[in-house]
């Protein structure tokens, strides 16, 4: 009778073990993370994408930086990049970060307005922003918004 008792604890101890560690996984996989970067201040663009980085890479959460208002001009490939401490420029990083699987989506209205940019002047692999491209990735369930 000992016995059955402790085989049932266990199965019953394991059984909780993976229906918590399970639907752990689950909620994270479920959660993503939307940028919003106004700015191409270089300390305030650095913070940015290495937080957006960190999370796409260490957390495996799907990852959006949407470009808006001055954050436009760090796409721009005909701006030359300062080089942050890191040894990086900010494009540079962008890049390491859409390498990872993250997404850059940048407006379209402040290329135009703002930066005085053409989908021909932007670094290969950001998106033109767009009801169809921005909002699935702003509204999504579960994603967590920052402004920068």
């Amino acid at each position: 009778m000992e016995m059955v008792k402790k085989s049932t604890t266990w199965i019953l101890i394991l059984f909780l073990f993976f229906t918590v560690t399970s639907s752990t996984f689950a909620a994270e996989a479920s959660k993503s993370l939307f940028v919003n970067l106004t700015s191409n201040d270089m300390d305030r663009a650095a913070m940015a994408i290495t937080f957006s980085t960190r999370v796409r890479t260490q957390k495996q959460i799907p990852a959006t930086i949407f470009l808006n208002v001055d954050g436009v001009r760090l796409v721009n490939r005909n701006i030359p990049g300062s080089t942050h401490v890191s040894g990086k420029t900010l494009q540079e990083m962008l890049i390491a970060f859409m390498a990872a699987g993250g997404k850059v989506i940048a407006c379209p209205m402040c290329m135009k307005n703002v930066g005085g940019m053409k989908k021909t002047d932007l670094i290969d692999g950001v998106v033109v922003g767009g009801s169809d491209v921005t909002w699935p990735a702003l509204f999504a369930d579960n994603t967590t918004v920052l402004n920068y």
